[in-house]
């Protein structure tokens, strides 16, 4: 009881708390809006929607190389100067990558679908102006400051959901573009604010440097195989699902898919918190306090996750139109399974970016990602959705095994399996 009341008081639960009520509407929005889009919009455009989605998450790697994810790490080996250029390098470069991605686009424009062009512009803008945003969420985290992080997020959500009901009441039919153009307007709106709080409120000027660029590409240059394994891991199905199934079924098992990652709603919420805590930790050697938040963590996954599948099976009755995406209660828990499963493997995961080892971890996700293609073409034709399910619980499994090895193998403390 003495435990859980400092628990309880302690500033780690106070930012989850904060972030869990922030990401409550960030994270889960389309979840939020999924009973209004699925009785307004067909599965072939839901289908649409989650392809826009999945380009904006591989995007990051492709185009950023991965560098927003060291400026988190950086924070704790550089000095405030530095860092300041450090974080104006990575916004640098990742305006350069869009505009060459959009010349690019330009030139090959004849040889690809209107609509699918234009779906790939978008995403561009998306990742821009979401990267830029980023950096900003980042300072924030690392500096302690949720409350401002929540206003950046809610004032997406909040703005996002403004023009949602603008075009709502504007349009009498509503395909793809309904959900994509209010999240694509909303984020670059904010991205331009959040570049002017960077610029005046933490001094980061435009300058660019090139040692810091190589010491950020260095930490994230592995990320880059890892983030596009970890993407083929959680959106590599849906391109088999098109192939083998048809437009319809994917809408069918991106509503599922949606229910059954509810779950990381949870970790993501504490994570955010967590790894600026986690870094800290480690670095004073607080190794016995990690091991009694993982315990907590890894004890009370499970728990939501049961929670969760039963508050579905009550709610379902309720959603109109839901017969039309045919969603097996199987396929929702078998991804709730697979996600808390990724949470044990993302805590883990934590001690290899604090060692800088990230080709191991990279290495850990690329092979999981080939048994997901491997898997997804074998079993999608003969199980249907249920195959693509089966893979990402397994894939997810074997990942989460391998990266405790590892880590175990990388022990160097005496007392303490921690990667220094």
């Amino acid at each position: 009881m003495v435990q859980l009341k400092k628990l309880l008081a302690s500033p780690l639960f106070k930012e989850t708390a904060l972030y869990g009520l922030t990401n409550a509407l960030f994270t889960g929005l389309p979840l939020i809006l999924m009973p209004f889009l699925v009785a307004v919009m067909a599965p072939e455009d839901y289908g649409t929607l989650d392809l826009f989605k999945s380009l904006t998450l591989v995007l990051t790697p492709i185009l950023g190389l991965s560098t927003i994810q060291s400026v988190t790490r950086f924070y704790y080996d550089l000095d405030t100067n530095d860092f300041r250029k450090f974080c104006s390098t990575v916004i640098i470069f990742h305006f350069i990558s869009a505009i060459s991605a959009s010349v690019v686009l330009f030139f090959v424009s004849l040889m690809i679908e209107s609509e699918y062009l234009i779906i790939v512009l978008l995403s561009v803008a998306f990742f821009l102006f979401n990267q830029i945003t980023e950096v900003l969420l980042i300072i924030y985290r690392v500096k302690k400051q949720p409350k401002n992080f929540m206003i950046i997020r809610l004032g997406s959500v909040v703005l996002d959901l403004l023009l949602l009901v603008l075009l709502y009441h504007l349009y009498d039919t509503y395909d793809w573009h309904f959900r994509v153009i209010p999240n694509v307007i909303a984020t670059v709106a904010i991205g331009l604010m959040s570049l002017c709080i960077l610029h005046f409120q933490f001094a980061i000027k435009t300058t660019f440097s090139l040692r810091l660029f190589k010491d950020a590409v260095a930490f994230s240059a592995p990320l880059i195989l890892h983030m596009i394994s970890g993407y083929i891991l959680n959106v590599g199905d849906r391109f088999f699902i098109v192939h083998f199934l048809g437009d319809k079924a994917l809408g069918s098992y991106s509503v599922g898919y949606q229910l059954g990652m509810s779950i990381s709603f949870f970790y993501t919420s504490f994570n955010l918190a967590w790894t600026p805590t986690f870094y800290e930790w480690m670095k004073s050697g607080r190794f016995s306090a990690i091991e009694k938040v993982k315990k907590i963590v890894f004890f009370g996954l499970p728990i939501l996750g049961f929670v969760l599948v039963i508050a579905w099976q009550g709610l379902s009755k309720y959603i109109d139109n839901l017969a039309k995406y045919d969603i097996d209660l199987k396929l929702i828990v078998s991804i709730v399974l697979a996600y808390i499963i990724l949470s044990y493997y993302k805590f883990n995961a934590n001690y290899f970016f604090y060692a800088k080892k990230t080709k191991k971890i990279a290495s850990i996700t690329l092979l999981s990602a080939v048994l997901s293609i491997v898997g997804n073409f074998l079993l999608i034709p003969r199980l249907g959705l249920m195959g693509a399910a089966y893979t990402t619980l397994v894939s997810f499994t074997i990942m989460s095994i391998i990266v405790v090895r590892v880590k175990n193998k990388l022990t160097i403390e005496k007392h303490e399996k921690s990667i220094l």
